[in-house]
């Protein structure tokens, strides 16, 4: 039987971890000890490869019980005496089906996090964390009721033929009519040897503290209701005609605003098309004075390439507001290009995904009073187009999955189109479909929209701290408000048809909208906050569940 490591390890790690932050614990050694253990504990199971029958009984009698189970790895895939159980236990008690590892797949060496759900908050959206492989006890390829997070290349590649859950928790009611939460980390304790510390300590402390019942809060990363993000980026470098006009009218059915980029070499033969697609509510961004690559060209050359794509929109007419969105052709930007879009106040521009770890956009540059000015969105996933160009029969089902993972996520999706595409009438309409069925949980906003929100979300912070009535809930603005959209603080909650009681501590402050979005979740909805600090006294209150438990 090839387990791998000596199967103590994981307990030691997490014995290490837990003494780090002076957790509180106790080792368990047999099916009694779970049994007579207190339930306000969470139960770990450390890689728990091997398990008797009594233990696996004593482990669904603690979730009866109402206890938290929190297991990693395989957990019960063996008897005592060395004979393969399959994976039923994790399925029928841990609440998670095992579908296979990453044997094959050697580039799947990433967790890509999931951002703004209870058991994964700190990271955000798409964040890659590397594992190492450890021969023998390599991910798990996961289905789970909730996802977390999935094992991924470094690019986020995705194939709709493969399951990649890596992280998954659920709560549920149990017959006793008590409710038990469970996380499911499928990856041992192994893998944290030569991860990055701070970030596996991240995600095991949002994971700690939703089995432990403990409420945290955290700012959403996207205006309310929403979940995630798209930018509709058609990149022209072939003048804009009727397809593209179409493609505008079908998204702004939607309620989506997207981004076109035009180049200034041919603004005057589609101006006609350009006129009208603003007219839509579209945005003009800039995309070159010419179809070619800015990296590589010395500063002189690019600055003046700058100017001149800017002279040319305006010499056709073209008002564009400032500050301005940017796209350079082929991806052809270097250090140099980066330095003088911050140095000419560019609003945002669009980077390849090796600029940021994560699936949002940051801020790239700030103003001499240290506001924040420049903003890169970076582009993480492959456009349909070149999706269907890569695998003309399955790209476009793995770019819409890939799409719809993301939405999931929580992170931004750049969705490159260029002018001309080729894709079919046929493609555009699935692809539209698919979008549209998204339109609730994603925000399809322009670039603009997307960096000015980004400004304005990067100047709130907020604190949640016990309080002899509750917790202190306080949020400090940097500068008031000046987007239309909502900024949503997401609270966990203690358990579920739990009410969340706000009452403000200065009677001049506005009480927000709470709004319980999920059984585990609440969002306090801020709509224009104004600049400085206020706090709020948070209780909750447990509302009864259906059978009065």
């Amino acid at each position: 039987m090839k387990l791998g490591a000596d199967p103590t390890t994981g307990i030691r790690m997490w014995e290490s971890y837990l003494q780090l932050y002076r957790i509180p614990f106790a080792r368990i050694t047999s099916a009694s000890d779970i049994d007579k253990a207190t339930t306000t504990g969470v139960l770990i199971l450390p890689s728990t490869v091997v398990m008797s029958e009594a233990e696996k009984q004593a482990v669904q009698h603690w979730r009866d019980r109402g206890g938290s189970v929190l297991s990693t790895w395989l957990t019960a895939a063996y008897s005592p005496t060395g004979e393969p159980a399959g994976y039923a236990f994790m399925k029928d008690v841990l609440d998670v089906e095992v579908k296979g590892n990453t044997q094959t797949e050697v580039d799947d060496t990433y967790m890509i996090m999931h951002g703004d759900t209870p058991v994964s908050h700190t990271l955000p959206a798409g964040m890659r964390v590397w594992l190492e492989r450890v021969p023998h006890q390599l991910p798990l390829r996961l289905v789970g009721k909730q996802e977390a997070a999935h094992v991924m290349s470094w690019a986020r590649n995705f194939d709709a033929q493969k399951p990649a859950g890596l992280m998954a928790f659920n709560e549920r009611q149990m017959p006793s009519g008590l409710f038990s939460r469970t996380v499911t980390m499928g990856y041992p304790e192994q893998n944290w040897l030569r991860s990055d510390p701070r970030q596996i300590s991240a995600v095991t402390h949002d994971i700690l503290a939703w089995l432990f019942r403990e409420p945290k809060a955290y700012i959403g990363a996207w205006p309310y209701p929403y979940q995630s993000a798209m930018l509709l980026a058609l990149q022209a470098a072939e003048p804009v005609g009727q397809t593209e006009i179409g493609i505008g009218a079908n998204y702004r059915k939607m309620g989506g605003l997207a981004t076109y980029y035009v180049l200034g070499s041919n603004i005057a033969k589609a101006l006609p098309s350009v006129k009208k697609i603003m007219e839509q509510g579209h945005e003009i961004g800039f995309y070159g004075d010419q179809f070619e690559a800015f990296s590589k060209q010395p500063e002189a050359t690019q600055a003046q390439r700058l100017e001149s794509m800017q002279a040319q929109l305006a010499q056709a007419d073209i008002k564009i507001t400032t500050p301005a969105s940017f796209a350079t052709p082929m991806d052809g930007y270097d250090d140099t290009t980066r330095r003088l879009l911050a140095a000419q106040n560019f609003g945002n521009y669009l980077s390849f995904m090796e600029l940021n770890e994560s699936s949002l956009p940051f801020i790239a540059s700030r103003s001499a009073e240290g506001l924040p000015q420049t903003v890169v969105l970076p582009r993480t996933l492959a456009g349909p187009e070149e999706a269907a160009e890569q695998d003309p029969e399955e790209g476009l089902t793995n770019f819409l999955g890939a799409l719809a993972l993301n939405t999931r996520m929580g992170g931004m999706s750049v969705v490159r189109l260029p002018s001309e595409n080729l894709l079919s009438p046929e493609q555009r309409k699935e692809m539209f479909d698919s979008m549209a069925s998204q339109r609730e949980q994603m925000w399809m906003a322009s670039a603009k929209q997307i960096s000015n929100w980004w400004r304005q979300r990067e100047g709130v912070s907020v604190e949640f701290e016990p309080h002899s009535q509750g917790y202190a809930l306080t949020t400090t603005v940097a500068q008031a408000f000046t987007a239309s959209e909502s900024i949503s603080i997401w609270v966990n909650l203690p358990r579920p048809n739990t009410k969340v009681i706000l009452q403000a501590q200065q009677k001049t402050d506005k009480v927000p909208e709470v709004v319980i979005k999920d059984k585990w979740r609440a969002a306090i909805v801020f709509k224009n906050p104004p600049a400085g600090k206020q706090t709020w006294l948070v209780r909750f209150e447990d509302s009864p569940t259906p059978n009065g438990k």
